[in-house]
């Protein structure tokens, strides 16, 4: 009972700092997830359709045989890919529910992440939770896997060979899961899976669009919950986008 009060007050606190004067809803949206049957052993019916999208060398070659996240999470682990892997405690792999029609990519992930192998916890997380709630879902009910797997030390954009490396492995990674809504969290993703380099504050909030094979999947872009806590004032923003994205779950699930 107490860690249901504690949630609801930090739910209330985040709507309260957002400027929040209306609800989306009581329940939390039950369309997020696939249909029964449907990515089966989380398995892309198209996956050969976006094959295309790498390049004819020994990694990517391998990339196409995966149809699977057990067996992508099983190849990241046991390959020597890049130094990062050298660098990092652990495999950032990825969170929630693999059966959502939701699927969330954030950035690359800090030594907070590092250290307890998961994306977007702590402080972080708790905000990105209480966005969640402020739009009516739960963090079981969305999937979620950061940019890269692993952390780059000193905070340094990704070299050109670590981009040709780790971005078919983001890309096997959205075949698999084959969402319908994909969210970019933060500049990371939207300048690497998009390479999209306008910046977060010219494309938050809109709908931009990911090719995967001959489908067109919808990408909204969110500020990243780093940077509401440093800058709580675009916390209003960021609710106009969650409208934004209902909206779109509305539309599509």
């Amino acid at each position: 009972m107490i860690l249901n009060m504690r949630k609801l007050l930090d739910d209330l606190k985040w709507q309260i700092e957002a400027g929040i004067d209306v609800t989306i809803g009581d329940n939390p949206n039950n369309k997020l997830y696939q249909e029964e049957g449907n990515n089966q052993n989380h398995t892309n019916e198209n996956s050969s359709k976006s094959s295309e999208i790498f390049e004819n060398n020994s990694l990517n070659d391998e990339l196409k045989t995966i149809k699977t996240l057990e067996e992508l999470k099983k190849n990241l682990k046991e390959n020597n890919f890049c130094n990062l892997q050298k660098s990092s405690k652990n495999l950032i792999f990825s969170d929630g529910d693999s059966s959502s029609n939701i699927m969330v990519i954030s950035n690359i992930p800090d030594s907070i992440e590092d250290n307890l192998g998961k994306p977007l916890v702590e402080k972080n997380g708790e905000l990105f939770n209480n966005i969640l709630s402020a739009a009516g879902l739960l963090r079981s009910s969305v999937y979620i896997t950061p940019v890269i797997p692993w952390k780059i030390p000193g905070e340094r954009n990704l070299t050109l060979d670590e981009k040709n490396t780790l971005l078919p492995i983001l890309k096997k990674h959205i075949e698999i899961i084959n969402p319908k809504i994909l969210i970019l969290l933060g500049s990371d993703p939207l300048k690497y899976l998009l390479d999209d380099d306008d910046g977060m504050m010219k494309k938050r909030g809109k709908w931009l669009n990911y090719i995967l094979g001959e489908q067109s999947l919808p990408c909204l872009t969110l500020l990243d919950p780093g940077f509401l806590i440093r800058r709580p004032e675009y916390k209003r923003e960021t609710w106009k986008d969650v409208l934004n994205l209902k909206d779109k779950i509305e539309e599509l699930l």
